[in-house]
């Protein structure tokens, strides 16, 4: 019975959807200090009503350090094949941000009629000014046999860190004035 109750699941949940692999950010454009909230999510899980369901991810997401920094602490998993049998490993480093987890349990409560899910998110720090790209260096998401079910090429994203203006020079010496006439005239009095 459990070996039938296997051949069942495999048959519903293989299809010829291919799954695409993406991250996005909160925004297009920060400034040195503010936090970066990723996203990284599976779509294409449903076409024409057909659902492609998956039972473990691997995913790694890289970036410069000399841009951003993360707090390993921040990597979070979203709940996207449920309470997990194996996992969410949390394999983060400087320049990565690395989760891998798998089931066998049903997930389709988690994905059913979703052509979107969240898979995890992490937080960065901006350090430095300039563009920061987020990249994979592996993106793999597996049906219940362990099978690979990705077969586009991951997208990443990209934004841009500004440098906050300094106050110039000019506001600076008119507020310095305005500080010496305010002393004087409390002075005279």
């Amino acid at each position: 019975m459990k070996k039938f109750f296997l051949l069942l699941m495999a048959a519903a949940t293989f299809n010829a959807n291919a799954a695409l692999i993406s991250i996005t950010t909160d925004k297009d454009t920060y400034n040195v200090g503010e936090t970066i909230t990723a996203t990284v999510s599976a779509s294409g899980l449903s076409l024409n009503g057909v659902q492609t369901y998956f039972f473990g991810y691997d995913i790694s997401v890289l970036f410069d350090s000399l841009f951003v920094s993360l707090d390993p602490n921040t990597v979070m998993d979203l709940g996207a094949i449920g309470t997990p049998l194996f996992g969410p490993f949390n394999d983060s480093s400087a320049n990565s941000a690395s989760l891998s987890s798998a089931t066998f349990a049903p997930v389709d409560l988690f994905q059913n009629g979703k052509t979107e899910v969240d898979i995890f998110s992490f937080v960065l720090v901006a350090l430095s000014s300039g563009m920061v790209d987020l990249s994979f260096s592996e993106a793999q998401l597996s049906d219940l046999f362990g099978s690979n079910i990705v077969d586009n090429a991951p997208q990443g994203t990209s934004f841009e860190i500004a440098q906050v203006p300094a106050p110039g020079t000019f506001a600076l010496s008119l507020l310095a004035l305005g500080g010496m006439v305010f002393a004087r005239k409390r002075a005279k009095q």
